[in-house]
């Protein structure tokens, strides 16, 4: 899948693959289930918060904890390798399998195993190798890698697993769930038994004891590390904490996050070979358990990174794969699509570019939408989506991307290509809305036509500056939203300003990793903000938002100042209180919302929208959560239009179902999509933004 067309052919197929999208319907939902329900009755949070900090400490000194937990860990009688390459990790595995006259190796799930492709080489050695975690043993058979971390059969149906399982077995095993375990489990048994070796991964060290702790359910992670006779683990540099209360404290966020429990059914503590000292208090190595325990330090970059300011929080990652679960692209296509040959999803694109290479993992940066999903749920708080565009702008943008980027940034290529395509629109043009358009990527559908103004600044009313950022999409396109403001915040006693000089807020050039682009665009923002000095900056866009409050301080020092001023629309008028006692008397009209994602997981406005809207005379409704992806996401529907398809059709069937012959949204992206994909049927509901629910309530009275 190395080049754009055979990838274009990959994602259709997954996009068409009912029982991939079945499967991945069924994993998302049920976790997302469990999750919520588990959150509800936690301080999640708190949990978070407190994970995130121990990770910041931990990655920190991670060469200091290393060395002491070497220490006492070979005090404890194991014998602690440190290996810098994926090449010299199978070199000393095979050398301890060579001295222990090894055939038979049983693994426990570790996705280092997999970075350092260890099955493969065993196997072309001679060694008999046997994944025993269920999830691991099924794509072992199947000649196929894991499509996420922890869970990696997730890409398969339980008929199809009962159909590999079937054949391997050479007997018929039924299409349900528990069978299938039963089955598992009489087949493992003689495995554990009769193995030489047991291989493990270990989700933490902790340094001040030379511990491994090893986090499962399914119990064969025990069983692979107490019957063999010798057992391997495999730690990356970066799973290192300084105590036991540290590594409990993370337990908790790993475990709620990765399988939506307070704690899963087993959490191993190995510190060292099993011992006695039952017989006049002497020291005996290999009772029950292993005699022999070897641990492999595996770096591959990673404590290069963990001195690097701008990236060492990808080594936060307690690789509970949540964040996969919630993302709305690894929904449609998988793990085996958006991942790269190792690492699943956005938090696999790090760590493929960390562990392999920025080229490889450059091509699927592509896929990462920036909808912030798996950000806000991240335990550790990692920002996926922000640190994927810091690796692309280091790479900077292809040809294409660059003149995409500048065409943006240029006021004197924007609006006057604005004004020239909205005159050549015109034989497409009826009731604001371009038909049969032909251009490959409207499929004949009916978009917003392009309403441009001429470049003049815009003001009304007397008192308090406003300063409203609109931003390319509603300048364009929607200026109806502009209008609402204008005269509706006029009559609350405010000036209100839109100034011809504002520039694109600059989230396409940051998508396209243009950062120099970028830096222009802030600032020539910048320069116009300080020339009107507004007390309060209006966004009508959560991107824009987002751009102007927390990537230009960023890129400028001298933007920090006015990230206080920055606020969304619904924002201002909740917490200016605007509409208090303004409510319509009568029976609220019912109203459908969609919360644009960076709404939701990037400025954290759950409750702003629904305020306004009842204040306005509404009863919102919303569709069930977790509330769905609309697909336009910017830059990401032109690369991946065929994800974005699929994300709207999801979409669609919910607003559809809902029946409501309203709809509200705060992004003009989403209102862009909205109208776009509701216009094929005469019986579409309204679509409007928020802000011209307002205009049209304010001046009415």
């Amino acid at each position: 899948m190395g080049s754009a067309k055979p990838r274009k052919k990959h994602v259709k197929k997954a996009l068409q693959d009912k029982n991939l999208q079945k499967a991945l319907e069924h994993a998302s939902t049920r976790h997302y289930q469990k999750f919520s329900r588990t959150t509800s009755e936690i301080p999640w949070e708190t949990y978070k918060e407190r994970a995130r900090t121990i990770r910041k400490e931990c990655v920190k000194k991670l060469p200091q904890l290393i060395q002491r937990f070497t220490q006492e860990a070979e005090k404890a009688g194991a014998r602690v390798y440190q290996v810098s390459t994926p090449k010299k990790a199978v070199s000393q595995i095979e050398k301890i399998l060579d001295q222990s006259k090894a055939k038979l190796i049983v693994k426990a799930k570790s996705m280092v195993s997999e970075e350092i492709a260890l099955n493969s080489f065993l196997e072309k050695k001679g060694y008999r190798v046997v994944e025993t975690d269920l999830g691991e043993w099924i794509v072992q058979l199947a000649g196929e890698r894991p499509s996420h971390i922890t869970a990696p059969a997730l890409h398969k149906t339980k008929e199809e697993i009962a159909d590999l399982l079937s054949r391997h077995l050479k007997k018929t095993i039924p299409p349900e769930s528990k069978e299938i375990v039963n089955q598992t489990r009489e087949e493992m048994r003689k495995a554990f038994i009769e193995a030489d070796v047991g291989i493990s991964g270990a989700n933490l060290a902790i340094a001040e004891s030379g511990t491994l702790v090893i986090v499962s359910n399914e119990g064969n992670a025990r069983l692979v590390t107490a019957l063999p006779p010798v057992h391997i683990a495999l730690v990356t540099t970066e799973k290192f904490v300084e105590t036991m209360e540290q590594a409990a404290s993370l337990i908790k966020a790993l475990t709620t996050a990765s399988s939506g429990m307070k704690l899963t059914a087993y959490v191993s503590f190995i510190t060292g070979p099993s011992r006695t000292t039952d017989i006049e208090k002497e020291l005996i190595s290999g009772v029950h358990g292993p005699r022999e325990v070897h641990i492999i330090i595996l770096d591959n970059e990673r404590l290069s990174i963990s001195a690097d300011e701008d990236l060492e929080e990808i080594l936060y990652c307690l690789k509970c794969g949540g964040c996969m679960l919630v993302c709305p692209v690894f929904q449609a296509v998988g793990g085996h699509i958006f991942g790269g040959p190792v690492y699943p999803g956005g938090i696999g694109a790090l760590l493929t570019a960390i562990t392999l290479s920025h080229r490889a993992s450059s091509r699927i940066f592509d896929f990462c939408s920036d909808c912030k999903k798996c950000e806000d749920f991240c335990p550790v708080g990692i920002p996926i989506g922000e640190l994927i565009l810091k690796l692309k702008s280091e790479k900077g943008p292809k040809l294409w991307e660059k003149i995409l980027s500048t065409a943006f940034v240029s006021k004197t290529i924007t609006s006057p290509g604005a004004r020239i395509l909205s005159v050549l629109q015109k034989p497409w043009e009826k009731n604001g809305h371009l038909n049969k358009l032909p251009l490959p990527w409207t499929k004949g559908k009916s978009i917003p036509a392009i309403k441009a103004r001429k470049a003049s600044s815009l003001k009304k009313g007397k008192g308090e500056k406003i300063f409203l950022f609109e931003g390319c999409m509603a300048k364009f396109f929607f200026p109806e939203i502009r209008e609402s403001i204008l005269n509706g915040l006029s009559r609350f006693g405010y000036e209100i300003i839109s100034p011809s000089d504002q520039s694109c807020c600059g989230a396409p050039s940051y998508h396209l990793g243009d950062k120099k682009g970028l830096g222009r665009l802030a600032k020539k923002n910048l320069e116009s903000f300080e020339k009107e000095d507004p007390s309060a900056i209006l966004t009508v866009c959560p991107t824009g938002n987002f751009m102007l409050r927390k990537v230009y301080p960023q890129l400028d020092p001298e933007f920090s100042p006015w990230a206080d001023k920055i606020f969304d629309f619904t924002e201002f008028v909740s917490k200016r209180g605007l509409l208090k006692g303004q409510e319509k008397p009568g029976q609220p009209e019912e109203i459908l919302y969609h919360y644009p994602c960076h709404t939701l997981h990037e400025n954290r406005l759950k409750q702003e929208p629904q305020k306004v809207l009842k204040a306005l005379g509404f009863s919102p409704k919303f569709e069930e959560e977790p509330y769905s992806c609309c697909g336009f996401c910017g830059v990401f529907s032109l690369k991946n239009r065929e994800i974005s398809s699929h994300l709207w059709e999801k979409k669609k069937k919910k607003i559809e179902k809902s029946q409501t012959p309203l709809v509200a949204t705060d992004c003009p992206g989403c209102l862009f999509q909205l109208r776009t994909g509701l216009r094929e049927k005469g019986t579409s509901p309204q679509i409007f933004h928020t802000a011209e629910l307002f205009g049209k309530a304010v001046n009415k009275k």
